[in-house]
């Protein structure tokens, strides 16, 4: 859930509303003059949201015991093993290499899975630590939307999947995720997250060129020599 400014004003109306009849109930003379600052102290909160949702949240030094959220945002390359079959064979499908791209602040999380014939989107979330007490998990309800020259000629239509996805390791950074999941169309799959840049792509042409590239960068060090 996204924290709009009417959270904010309302929350901190209500504050405001117990003090004054806290301070009444003491004997404390209160004024219309006491509520002028009201307006500055809702921008003055709205601000410091905006900075923690987009940017503070992802530093080390609040992480663990302020904020207790992954930070998964970039492109991902993904390795999914999949029990579907195609039509016609009893052979699953080879290992497919595909790319997620993660758009994530404190209150959002959208990550996008591109393969060169269909897309993912989640459509829910949760994240929370992890039961093994080292990283997290993300749970998320997806769908994926093939694409439209492939409908119908096989079975590759729309359908709607859930995951669980495990962080490795107490960085809020990590290097590593893995993840099985479930789709209604009753086949199931691992995934792991290998290699991440920090560009969030949305097309898999896009994605797969950008990972080509960083592979066959060379070296800072050896640029230098």
């Amino acid at each position: 859930m996204r924290i709009e400014r009417a959270h904010i004003t309302a929350f901190l109306g209500l504050a405001a509303l117990a003090w004054w009849v806290v301070l009444i109930v003491q004997g404390t003379e209160v004024s219309w003059d006491h509520a002028r600052p009201f307006g500055a102290v809702v921008g003055c909160l709205g601000l410091s949201w905006l900075v923690l949702d987009r940017f503070l949240w992802r530093q080390r030094w609040l992480q663990g015991w302020f904020i207790k959220r992954p930070d998964l945002r970039g492109t991902w390359r993904v390795e999914v093993r999949s029990s579907y079959k195609r039509p016609g064979t009893e052979e699953p499908v080879p290992t497919i290499v595909c790319f997620m791209g993660v758009d994530q602040t404190l209150s959002t999380l959208q990550m996008h899975l591109m393969t060169s014939e269909s897309d993912s989107w989640f459509i829910a979330d949760k994240i929370q630590p992890s039961p093994n007490s080292r990283g997290y998990q993300v749970i998320g309800v997806y769908t994926n939307e093939p694409n439209v020259h492939l409908r119908g000629d096989r079975i590759s239509e729309m359908h709607y999947g859930a995951l669980i996805l495990e962080t490795h390791g107490r960085d809020v950074r990590p290097v590593l995720l893995t993840a099985s999941y479930w789709t209604d169309r009753k086949t199931t799959g691992t995934m792991e997250f290998t290699d991440r840049i920090d560009e969030v792509h949305t097309l898999y042409a896009d994605a797969a060129g950008a990972f080509d590239s960083a592979a066959t960068a060379p070296d800072i060090d050896e640029a230098k020599r």
